[in-house]
């Protein structure tokens, strides 16, 4: 019996090896896939590069690695859902790497997940609590939650880690109290700052981007203008005095200051988004259109780009574009009643009077204070041959301060 026992346990001994080895046998071959993946990736051959990685899966489906360096690759060409999903799988294979909530969170910022992010962040923190460079990463994301006082606890923590420097220091939390309106203690701060370092351009620019909050435009140049001084490849502080320049009606000034920022720096969206606004307010239609263009290359859901070139499309009768404009600016903020407006004004052009009211009633649904939809609803009703809905509309619009409604309504209302 002994001898049938000591028989059987090799017998399963020898089982679990072969399968060990059977596992060895996939992982090297999984790994010699990712190699050659990330050789095509040095070369910029992203398609193959794709296509290895997803072979290495394959073959290995439990191979974390593979699946993150595929993330990397989506990260890379902008397909943030698809990375997301890869870094899902990593984690579920080892849930416990606090590198892997890090780079998690770091797509869901750049997808707009800021709640998402925040999480991750968190759960990497509680693995390791010591992680300076991804607390400072939350930061980041708390700020672009809005939630200011958890974002000053985590910037005491970084300076008890001794993360960054007294002058950063200072300026970090200037920025934070400029976001929070609190001029009294972002004065404090960036003077403190300065104390430090008077040639801190940061500084400088900071300061000037309060004088803008304050629409002390002519102090706010002053401003950038000494950052600039101190540091003239500072391609924000440009732009940053472009916006003051505007204000003050001194647009050759701005357009000089964004042509600058841009010869310094082509990947900022919103220096073309400004200079597409000066061209169209001075009638150049297709000039405006062309940096509206270059603003969403650099940024596919940039909204407010996508927004006017959708408006500016509608006023040249280029219906077509515009409408595909809307639709992705609505999947991107589904609950924007002035996007849903736009799309409302695009179809009643085409004359689909059904799906202009739908997305004119939309809007409203989402905000019922609205009284321009109501008024583009009215007409659209009117138009289409249901004059008393139409008339409602109209009707509700102007007794609720929407004056032009009130003509309209004579027009088409009364007998």
């Amino acid at each position: 019996m002994a001898k049938f026992y000591r028989f059987s346990l090799i017998l399963v001994i020898l089982f679990c090896q072969v399968k060990l080895d059977a596992q060895d046998i996939f992982r090297q071959e999984a790994m010699r896939l990712v190699q050659l993946a990330d050789n095509m990736m040095q070369i910029g051959d992203f398609e193959h590069a794709e296509f290895k990685y997803s072979d290495a899966i394959d073959v290995d489906n439990t191979f974390a690695d593979a699946y993150m360096k595929r993330a990397k690759l989506y990260m890379i060409l902008e397909r943030y859902e698809e990375a997301i999903s890869d870094y899902d799988k990593a984690i579920s294979i080892n849930p416990f790497s606090e590198y892997i909530y890090n780079e998690r969170a770091k797509i869901k910022m750049l997808a707009a997940d800021y709640k998402g992010a925040l999480d991750d962040f968190n759960t990497s923190i509680s693995i390791n609590p010591n992680q300076s460079d991804i607390i400072e990463a939350r930061v980041e994301d708390l700020l672009a939650l809005n939630q200011y006082e958890q974002a000053i606890k985590d910037l005491d923590t970084l300076t008890q880690l001794n993360y960054y420097s007294p002058e950063k220091r200072f300026e970090k939390m200037a920025m934070v109290y400029l976001l929070m309106n609190d001029y009294a203690n972002f004065e404090d701060h960036i003077d403190s700052a300065l104390a430090i370092n008077p040639l801190s351009s940061i500084a400088y620019d900071l300061q000037g981007i309060a004088y803008l909050k304050k629409r002390s435009y002519n102090d706010a140049i002053t401003s950038f203008s000494k950052a600039i001084e101190l540091n003239p490849e500072f391609a924000l502080a440009y732009y940053n005095r472009a916006i003051a320049n505007r204000y003050l009606g001194n647009i050759d000034q701005a357009k000089s200051d964004l042509n600058k920022s841009i010869a310094i720096n082509q990947q900022i969206e919103h220096v073309y988004f400004m200079k597409a606004l000066i061209k169209k307010e001075n009638g150049d239609i297709d000039g405006a259109l062309e940096d509206y263009n270059n603003a969403i290359t650099v940024d596919n859901n940039y909204e407010n780009a996508l927004y006017n070139r959708a408006y500016t499309l509608k006023l040249i009768g280029d219906y077509d574009k515009a409408l595909k404009d809307v639709n992705q600016i609505i999947e991107l903020d589904p609950e924007s009643a002035e996007f849903w407006n736009l799309k409302g004004n695009i179809h009643l052009l085409f004359g689909d009077y059904n799906p202009a009211i739908s997305s004119y009633s939309t809007a409203i649904n989402i905000n019922p204070d609205f009284y321009q939809a109501y008024y583009n609803r009215g007409l659209a009703y009117v138009i289409n041959y249901r004059r008393f809905q139409g008339c409602d509309d109209l009707q509700f619009a102007f007794k609720n301060g929407y004056k032009i409604a009130k003509e309209a309504h004579l027009n088409f209302c009364v007998q």
